[in-house]
């Protein structure tokens, strides 16, 4: 649901994958031709009014970016491309799309591939809307004709990053949302934003102001849900923090002592993290974290909680879940990681966990009962051999 591709959170960016790599050369190549054809088209006017203003709005809105889920961001930039796309000539629109990245770029910094890329897709779905506008104009209402360029913008933009999106992280199609039904929605609403914006500055520039305040309560609407998430996740591993996972497990913990469930906790450390910090550096760490969290996501059901309980530990609450298949869950997660190390620019970093399991009991008066002999389990494991395995307590 957003026209950019963002830097990783759970772990730096390292480098870029060379299949990923050769995809972004194409792109910017791609652009950089449409480019240069745009600027032999033969042009009957210019509106550089509305070029300065929708240039100034766009480079504005750029700065009001919101992390969203699947590394991606969402902006109500694009809004400002598809007007210019039907307004101004397409060098223009080349200009609009490359120089609102600016000051994101200065406040972001992002790294020079994710900001070319960005940079690259816009001009090629703005042109795509234009292109649109240019070969229907005077063949269809001038409605109809805006439609149909918002639609091209949408769909180019979503598939050159959704496929950016594959190649760079390994997401499939479905998990980015791109082309579900509220993504592609979002975007659409967005662009269509800029019909309205582009109508006004041609028609009555002074109600240009109204057209935009639109994008205000859509930013708000995407963004207070996200700072919310935000305040409940871990930015390393995207797991829950304490404080996401408190009242959750609170829940469930009252839920299994009503309804006589079971419920087990497992409290998770990583063996020796400040070894891997001192031998291979933080970055690597934080690879270690980043692989331990796929592990949980790879063994854990959809409701099951997870969170980074601390800098090396992690609580994993279970419902429904006996002592015995507590057990055997920590050992699929220790199997999980065995099966898949930390892969760094410096190599294969192995990560073990020692685990700790603790089940629900007649006396426990709190879910902090459970976590308290879970933690003394994972401990005892600590004290016989670094990531021997699992004991419940």
């Amino acid at each position: 649901m957003t026209a950019h591709v963002a830097p990783l959170r759970r772990t730096p960016v390292i480098r870029l994958p060379d299949r990923a790599r050769t995809y972004l050369y194409i792109c910017a190549g791609a652009a950089l031709a449409a480019t240069g054809a745009s600027f032999v088209m033969p042009v009957d006017h210019t509106r550089w009014a509305d070029f300065g203003v929708i240039l100034a709005a766009g480079a504005v809105a750029q700065l009001f970016a919101t992390h969203t889920t699947g590394n991606q961001v969402f902006h109500t930039g694009l809004a400002f491309t598809v007007a210019a796309a039907l307004l101004l000539p397409p060098e223009l629109v080349v200009l609009v799309a490359v120089a609102q990245h600016v000051p994101e770029w200065a406040r972001q910094r992002y790294p020079w591939f994710i900001q070319t890329f960005n940079a690259g897709n816009v001009v090629l779905s703005g042109l795509a809307a234009w292109s649109v506008r240019n070969a229907l104009e005077g063949n269809g209402a001038p409605v109809a004709v805006s439609i149909a360029a918002v639609v091209a913008f949408v769909v180019v933009n979503h598939a050159l990053l959704a496929h950016m999106l594959w190649l760079a992280r390994g997401h499939d199609t479905a998990s980015t949302g791109l082309f579900s039904l509220d993504g592609l929605l979002t975007d659409g609403a967005v662009a269509s934003v800029g019909i309205g914006i582009a109508f006004s500055l041609l028609h009555a520039p002074a109600l240009a102001l109204t057209a935009i305040l639109p994008l205000v309560l859509i930013q708000r609407a995407v963004a207070v849900p996200t700072l919310r998430q935000q305040a409940f996740t871990d930015h390393k591993t995207g797991l829950l923090n304490p404080r996401g996972i408190d009242q959750p497990a609170r829940s469930e913990f009252a839920r299994a002592r009503r309804g006589g469930g079971a419920l087990s906790v497992l409290i998770c450390d990583i063996d020796d993290l400040r070894g891997i910090n001192n031998s291979f550096g933080h970055v690597q760490g934080d690879a270690a974290l980043a692989v331990v969290a796929d592990a949980f996501r790879a063994v854990l059901r959809p409701y099951d909680l997870c969170a980074r309980f601390g800098g090396d530990e992690f609580l994993v609450v279970l419902p429904e879940t006996t002592e015995e298949e507590a057990v055997a869950v920590a050992q699929r997660i220790r199997d999980a990681l065995e099966s898949h190390p930390a892969q760094t620019h410096l190599g294969t970093v192995r990560v073990s966990l020692s685990i700790g399991a603790a089940s629900l009991r007649d006396d426990d008066a709190r879910i902090g009962c459970l976590i308290e002999r879970a933690d003394d389990a994972m401990y005892e494991v600590k004290s016989e051999a670094r990531g021997s395995g699992v004991t419940v307590g």
